[in-house]
């Protein structure tokens, strides 16, 4: 119970945050006359909460951080009137390009492993 609690917890609260921002923070009349407070008071608890809540499901943090960075960007393109097919599309590859490079590898191989480096081959066998 408690392994589980404490697991949720980063996501209620940052998500507890997001909503006590929203009640209790003036609205600006446009994202462009919005002060730099109001942005990150909004912005920030919305991509940890999004992020912390994506970690839960993926257990990556960094997947769970790219994929709320390209939520986030879509939110704010589509505040400033600025969202097309385009602008979705390279964010979608974005995103995907960095998920690639996040990508968790498979095989655990270390250096001397590898058969091409036959000084460290040489040693490691020496060594065992």
């Amino acid at each position: 119970m408690s392994k589980n609690f404490i697991k949720i917890f980063p996501a209620l609260f940052f998500w507890g945050v997001f909503i006590y921002v929203i009640f209790y923070v003036p609205y600006p009349e446009s994202l462009t006359q919005a002060s730099l407070f109001q942005i990150l008071a909004f912005f920030v608890p919305l991509f940890l909460g999004l992020t912390a809540t994506l970690n839960l499901f993926l257990r990556f943090i960094f997947f769970s951080t790219s994929i709320s960075l390209g939520i986030i960007f879509l939110f704010l393109l589509k505040a400033l009137d600025a969202l097309n097919f385009v602008s979705v599309v390279l964010i979608i590859v974005t995103v995907g390009l960095l998920l690639s490079y996040f990508k968790k590898t498979k095989s655990k191989q270390n250096l001397t492993s590898v058969s091409g480096i036959s000084k460290l081959t040489h040693l490691h066998k020496k060594k065992q």
